[in-house]
């Protein structure tokens, strides 16, 4: 496909800086969504970047033609915002994101274009068909897009210095396993992985610009055993600190462990989710096993690795009880980081639909799905004992340092 030059592009991920947008940024390097389209974006074409969740101001004064914008469910708003400044320009709007995904008649409200599924497989048709004036109303692909394919992501625009030298390279897209409030395997049709020489490139070219720190990411990076152990040695030489997720099952596997010690695995993220197994197994996830935390927190810790567990509230299973109970919990197991927050119901996720036929939805405004407010009725709980619980056990388990950073 031919494309010439005239279409300057400008990639927006947009921010209410919510606490859930503030969870991102402080568990993730640089968004996927804003730099996936960068790195498939021809050479010959102008772009320019503007990432909310780290503090940057959009350019309502850009003279970009096409106007890309990114939004997660509680950034709805602010998204929208942004598109009605610069369709008063006369702008091409665009919108994408997981929220544009599952709320497309909304979204379309707001754009001459939505974009579904993984931009590589449409992206350059898109660019086209900007260039000469036949954008179409959907541009979606339900297809895996070949991770062998897949470009760096560019760190002339958005520099690694504006992330404190923190930076993200994909390893993986998908998750094999399917919990209930969970979006990403209704995003992504299948687990891929990335060829490992490719990502050896990208990361010795983070290492020569001073990167320091690396979320290798995927959202279960031991699942296919085999490919982590190869990775894990093809990194090693390189010399960065890196920081993942996984699942406790990596507790299990010596060999698997030693191999992320060596390669400079620093601190995982762990969906712990609760201690109350019967929510865990509603949500698809028994073989998280409380019981047994504590040795497999330690076991990690042991090979020098930190532990950060993500703690979610607000299942149905869960009573007042839960609060007092997670907190004894966590001092109990000894991760070295709690991150609690709501069970977010986004809009397209199996728990959304499930609460919605149940009339148990509170709300649409799409600014209260942050991780701060309930926005739906528990089944064991009243809305305030939900919202104080949470609010209780972040302020038993946060430190001081970290309270500051979401006040502010």
């Amino acid at each position: 496909m031919l494309l010439g030059i005239d279409v300057k592009i400008y990639l927006i991920k947009a921010s209410a800086g919510s606490d859930y947008s503030k969870y991102k940024a402080d568990t993730g390097g640089p968004p996927q969504n804003i730099f996936a389209a960068a790195a498939a974006t021809p050479k010959c074409h102008d772009l320019e970047m503007t990432d909310e969740t780290i503090g940057m101001k959009t350019n309502f004064d850009s003279d970009a033609d096409l106007v890309v914008i990114f939004m997660s469910t509680p950034d709805a708003y602010r998204a929208y915002e942004i598109s009605d400044a610069f369709h008063k320009k006369g702008k091409i709007i665009v919108l994408g994101g997981l929220h544009t995904k599952f709320n497309q008649g909304e979204a379309s409200e707001y754009a001459h274009a939505i974009i579904i599924g993984e931009v590589e497989n449409y992206w350059e048709q898109l660019l086209f068909d900007a260039e000469n004036k036949c954008l179409q109303s959907v541009y979606q692909s339900n297809e895996p897009f070949d991770l062998a394919e897949l470009n760096p992501y560019p760190t002339n625009i958005i520099t690694p210095a504006q992330y404190d030298y923190t930076w993200s390279v994909v390893i993986t897209r998908g998750c094999p396993f399917k919990c209930d409030f969970c979006l990403v395997h209704q995003f992504f049709s299948s687990f891929q992985l990335r060829p490992i020489p490719h990502i050896v490139d990208e990361l010795r070219h983070l290492k020569e610009l001073g990167v320091e720190w690396v979320e290798l990411h995927s959202d279960n990076l031991t699942h296919n055993k085999a490919y982590a152990l190869e990775l894990f040695a093809a990194i090693a030489p390189i010399g960065l600190k890196y920081y993942c997720e996984t699942t406790v099952l990596i507790a299990r596997d010596e060999v698997l462990l030693q191999a992320a010690q060596k390669a400079g695995v620093k601190s995982v993220l762990l969906g712990i989710e609760t201690p109350n197994e019967e929510a865990l197994k509603a949500q698809k996830k028994s073989f998280v096993k409380p019981n047994r935390m504590k040795d497999y927190v330690a076991t990690i810790k042991k090979h020098g690795i930190e532990v950060w567990g993500d703690f979610l509230f607000g299942f149905d299973e869960h009573t007042p009880e839960i609060f007092q109970e997670t907190l004894d919990f966590v001092r109990e197991i000894q991760v070295d980081k709690v991150i609690p927050h709501f069970m977010i119901p986004f809009p397209g996720s199996e728990t959304f639909n499930k609460l919605e036929s149940d009339n148990r939805i509170l709300t649409k405004d799409w600014s209260q799905y942050d991780g701060s407010h309930a926005v739906y009725q528990p089944e064991n709980m009243t809305i305030d004992e939900l919202e104080a619980g949470v609010h209780w056990i972040w302020s038993k388990t946060t430190s001081f340092q970290e309270k500051i950073k979401y006040w502010f």
